[in-house]
C-alpha cells in the first residue's frame, strides 16, 4: 500500500508547481500517516485471526481515514483558487483527480465504522480502495 500511495502522491506533485510553507506542513503530516500504514498494517497482519481483530482493524482503518482526509486536505488546499496548480493542469484534470480522491474518505470511513463488528470486513475494504488507487494511479498522466 505505500508503493500505491506513493506512486498517487508522485502524480499528485505533477500536478503542483508552486510550493509554499503551508504545503510543506501538509505534505509532513500526510507522511506522518503514510509512514504510520507499516506498523498499522503489521498490527492488523498479527491480530486478524485473533480475538481482538476488532480493534486492530479499527486502528487501521482509522488510520486510513485520518490519512485519506489529509490527502484530500492538501489537494483541496492546493487547487483552491488554482494556487499551486500549474498553468497547464485544465479544470477537467483537476476535477478528475478530486473526484478520485473523493473516494478515499468514504471508503475507509464505511471501514472504519465496520472495523468494530468485523475486523476482517473492514480490512477487505481497505484492500479494495488499495486496488482502486493501484488501478488508478495513473489517471491523468
Amino acid at each position: 500500500s505505500v508503493l500505491i500511495m506513493w506512486m498517487n502522491h508522485h502524480n499528485m506533485f505533477n500536478y503542483i508547481r508552486k510550493i509554499d510553507r503551508r504545503l510543506m506542513l501538509l505534505n509532513g503530516l500526510l507522511l506522518l500517516f503514510v509512514v504510520l500504514t507499516v506498523f498499522n498494517t503489521s498490527l492488523v497482519a498479527n491480530h486478524i485471526q485473533l480475538p481482538d481483530a476488532n480493534v486492530a482493524a479499527t486502528v487501521y482503518a482509522g488510520t486510513f481515514f485520518v490519512l485519506a482526509i489529509v490527502w484530500n486536505g492538501l489537494w483541496w488546499y492546493c487547487t483552491s483558487g488554482r494556487r499551486l496548480l500549474g498553468r497547464d493542469v485544465t479544470e477537467q484534470q483537476a476535477s478528475a483527480i478530486t473526484r478520485q480522491y473523493r473516494v478515499a474518505p468514504i471508503s475507509y470511513g464505511v471501514a472504519l465504522l465496520i472495523a468494530p463488528f468485523s475486523g476482517l470486513a473492514s480490512v477487505a475494504v481497505i484492500l479494495a480502495v488499495a486496488g482502486f488507487f493501484a488501478i488508478t494511479a495513473t489517471i491523468g498522466e
